[in-house]
């Protein structure tokens, strides 16, 4: 006999990407991406698992239509004027807090590197705030990058859990003083020690604002040793107007 259905059967009428794509995200918040089958997603709808195909062509579309309307809302409050260095820390910040309002989708875009439109469109006004600066070519290319991936870095890192949490230096340093076999010598984890009512608090708004603020003074700094660099000057040693 059949398996039974964990739902009634939907209807080829009601069985829309649209409808097949909220319901995988669902499944996704509740399961994450290990937990989102094809089946499973069947299951939920109450259909067979070939029904979905008519909608989607494979798992990897689907991945790619729930990134794709998670991001659709993404949207960047950024000053019209002002500073560079300040127009890309907000585009910086916007962006990380949008993807942290998804984070299982977060790690579907660094795990099979789906890129979405409102990515892409994200992309585009972050390389026209580079490129007015006075970034061209490679340059700009590789300063976007550098934003993207420092961006995108962080916010799967502190989604993921507590990466180098306090708890995790305590931890280490307890097994030490119980000699739990660790490899390591006292000397080893001196700076550790002394460093510790630091370690212990971690506030990850702190951190982010100052990768942002340290990551575009080094850019501001190269951009002003290139346009030294590459500035005319007169014969007479003078700067040309």
């Amino acid at each position: 006999m059949p398996g039974k259905r964990s739902a009634r059967p939907v209807t080829d009428a009601r069985l829309t990407r649209e409808r097949i794509v909220d319901i995988a995200l669902g499944l996704l918040g509740t399961s994450g991406p290990d937990g989102l089958s094809m089946r499973a997603l069947a299951d939920a709808l109450g259909t067979a698992p070939m029904s979905l195909y008519r909608h989607v062509r494979s798992k990897d579309d689907l991945l790619s239509a729930i990134v794709a309307q998670a991001l659709e809302g993404l949207d960047f409050d950024l000053p019209a004027r002002g500073a560079w260095t300040d127009r890309v820390a907000a585009w910086m910040h916007s962006l990380r807090n949008h993807l942290r309002r998804s984070p299982k989708v977060v790690s579907i875009l660094m795990q099979h590197g789906h890129y979405a439109p409102a990515l892409l469109r994200a992309t585009n006004t972050l390389l026209g705030i580079l490129r007015a600066a006075g970034f061209e070519g490679r340059d700009a290319a590789r300063a976007c990058r550098e934003i993207m991936w420092s961006t995108l870095g962080f916010v799967s890192a502190e989604i993921r859990g507590p990466t180098f949490s306090p708890s995790f230096y305590v931890q280490a340093l307890r097994a030490l003083d119980r000699g739990d076999g660790q490899p390591l010598r006292s000397e080893d984890v001196a700076e550790v020690a002394a460093h510790m009512p630091y370690l212990l608090t971690r506030d990850l708004d702190e951190v982010f604002s100052a990768i942002v603020r340290h990551l575009l003074a080094g850019l501001a700094a190269e951009l002003a040793e290139t346009t030294a660099r590459v500035r005319p000057v007169g014969r007479r040693g003078g700067r040309a107007r």
